[in-house]
C-alpha cells in the first residue's frame, strides 16, 4: 500500500484562487467529494488518498463537505474510578 502524505503545496489558477484537484492528485482534505461534471455521486476521500477517475475517464473533483480529524475523548473511564492495582 502506498504511503499517504499531507499536502506539500498546492496549485493555484493565475487569478489566485486555488484549483480542483484532479484525477490522479493527492487529495487536499478529507471529506465528501464530488466530479465537476456532476455525474457521480459524491464519494469519501482521505486526505492524502489518490484522486479517483469517473467512469474510467480523468475529472476534477469539488469539497462537497468536509471533514476535518477531530480528536475524541473517549467514552469511557478506564481504568475505571476507585481501582488500584494494588488492590490484586
Amino acid at each position: 500500500m502506498k504511503k499517504r502524505i499531507l499536502l506539500q503545496h498546492s496549485r493555484v489558477s493565475p487569478a489566485g484562487q486555488p484549483q480542483s484537484p484532479r484525477t490522479g492528485d493527492h487529495c487536499p482534505a478529507t471529506g465528501w467529494w464530488a466530479a465537476l461534471n456532476g455525474e457521480e455521486k459524491p464519494q469519501f476521500i482521505t486526505e492524502g488518498s489518490i484522486m479517483p477517475s469517473v467512469g474510467g475517464s480523468p475529472a476534477a473533483w469539488k469539497l462537497a463537505v468536509c471533514h476535518p480529524q477531530r480528536a475524541q475523548a473517549p467514552r469511557h473511564d478506564f481504568p475505571p474510578k476507585g481501582f488500584a492495582l494494588d488492590a490484586i
